[in-house]
């Protein structure tokens, strides 16, 4: 899902860590702070802080910056590259205590927020596979392919800190083009993995039995206490947490059983009324936002079953299957029955 008004780029935020990073590495190429940081807004102390955030504008603005300046088409995986585990605070600490990847994954998923507002980990079953999905909740149009080519390759480095290796039989799927530097930097790590692109998803996919895999640096007590510093900065960001983001997750948590509109006000401590202008002043409707959290299951049942489009229809919640086809040809672009074919064609 993706939120549509431009003042969600004020909104959201993510860790200073990150930009801290970015800097730092063309800083040393040779290009001055000062012109990476102009226009942005964002102070050096900001970024000298560990508990810094910048919004989501900020980052756009400096990602920008970086790639004007560096002139370097591989920037965004030369810098996921040196993401590791100990880049992430307490959520990798967290994720490197874990026993097993699938619990270093559940912790990913849980605690994404603490370091990234604006994109958003999920990951699902899909029989003997599991998919570990990166979604963008706002665009930041060239700077979210910097964002999320940083974020995909950051995965190898990660599986390198957590199992020393990338595993066999990974396949991952890329919504962009495939980039001209792709085969160089590809083999920056130990192991390729199959990679298709101009697909409609960011994934990671391998086999379920990958998530039993004990990790060699497994610590129940560390693991305990990184996540209770993870969770406290969750509610830290949570006091401020937006509107659109809330519904979000109120929904998603409910799915299929998806609540109606007072029943979502009222959570919210508001009126239908209120809250319905709030939802105006972001740009949507609550109609668009439920439809939205809607396409996310159907993509799923769509691949992952073989129920009819009716039948998936009805589970949704749809009146019936022609408003179902419609709102999701409104958001991608095809029907479900052709989304269907076109996801069989490219297994």
């Amino acid at each position: 899902m993706q939120y549509r008004s431009e003042t969600e780029l004020d909104h959201l935020s993510a860790s200073a860590t990150y930009a801290a990073l970015l800097v730092e590495m063309l800083v040393k190429s040779g290009i001055p702070p000062a012109e990476l940081l102009a226009g942005t807004e964002v102070e050096l102390t900001t970024l000298k802080s560990p508990d810094g955030r910048l919004s989501a504008a900020q980052y756009k603005a400096l990602i920008e910056n970086a790639q004007l300046l560096s002139r370097d088409p591989a920037l965004a995986f030369k810098f996921g590259f040196q993401l590791k585990l100990s880049t992430h605070g307490f959520l990798g600490f967290a994720a490197m205590s874990a026993s097993t990847l699938g619990e270093a994954l559940e912790l990913a998923v849980k605690y994404c927020r603490t370091r990234f507002d604006f994109l958003q980990l999920n990951i699902f079953d899909m029989g003997d596979e599991v998919v570990l999905q990166l979604d963008e909740l706002v665009s930041l149009g060239e700077a979210s392919v910097f964002l999320t080519e940083s974020v995909m390759t950051s995965f190898g480095t990660m599986s390198l800190n957590l199992l020393g290796e990338i595993p066999e039989d990974v396949r991952c799927r890329r919504t962009c083009e495939q980039p001209v530097y792709f085969d160089e930097m590809e083999g920056w790590f130990p192991r390729r993995v199959a990679v298709r692109f101009n697909q409609d998803a960011n994934q990671l996919i391998f086999k379920k039995p990958l998530l039993l895999r004990p990790l060699t640096l497994s610590d129940p007590l560390a693991r305990q206490l990184a996540e209770a510093q993870c969770e406290r900065e969750l509610q830290t960001i949570q006091v401020e947490d937006d509107l659109l983001y809330r519904v979000h997750r109120i929904l998603k948590e409910a799915q299929p059983d998806y609540p109606k509109l007072e029943q979502v006000a009222s959570k919210l401590h508001l009126s239908g009324r209120t809250f319905k202008r709030r939802l105006h002043d972001h740009g949507t409707t609550f109609q668009d936002v439920l439809d939205r959290v809607r396409m996310v299951q159907a993509k799923r049942l769509l691949t992952e079953s073989k129920r009819s489009v009716e039948a998936i229809a009805m589970m949704l919640g749809y009146s019936d299957a022609s408003n179902f086809s419609r709102a999701f040809k409104r958001l991608q672009g095809v029907t479900p029955a052709r989304y269907r074919r076109q996801y069989i064609s490219q297994m």
